[in-house]
């Protein structure tokens, strides 16, 4: 059901043949908004800019309805170093912050 959602739109990123990138979008109409609920450059093609990209895109295509309002994602200290700065780059802000012990 998830996957086969009309909500749920998944993306990939490729460099000829191979992968280097994905991110998967979830529209909540109810809301104005859409989720980045996955994002990812695979290792080898980290630290070259291909995250900028790859980021910028994923928000131009959760832009893509008409409606939509508002483009969030979670990140965490698990995340690439540069994540959080990337995500700042390009127009995000910080709405919320929390440390959680495990």
């Amino acid at each position: 059901n998830y996957v086969s959602s009309k909500n749920v739109n998944s993306y990939v990123f490729k460099n000829k043949d191979d992968l280097v990138g994905f991110f998967e979008l979830i529209f909540h109409p109810e809301n104005n908004e859409t989720e980045i609920a996955y994002f990812g450059i695979l290792e080898e093609y980290q630290n070259n800019k291909l995250g900028s990209y790859l980021l910028s895109e994923a928000i131009k295509e959760s832009l893509h309805k008409k409606s939509i309002e508002r483009v969030w994602l979670h990140t965490c200290s698990l995340d690439h170093k540069n994540a959080l700065n990337n995500y700042l780059a390009r127009g995000m802000k910080i709405f919320k912050t929390e440390v959680i012990t495990i």
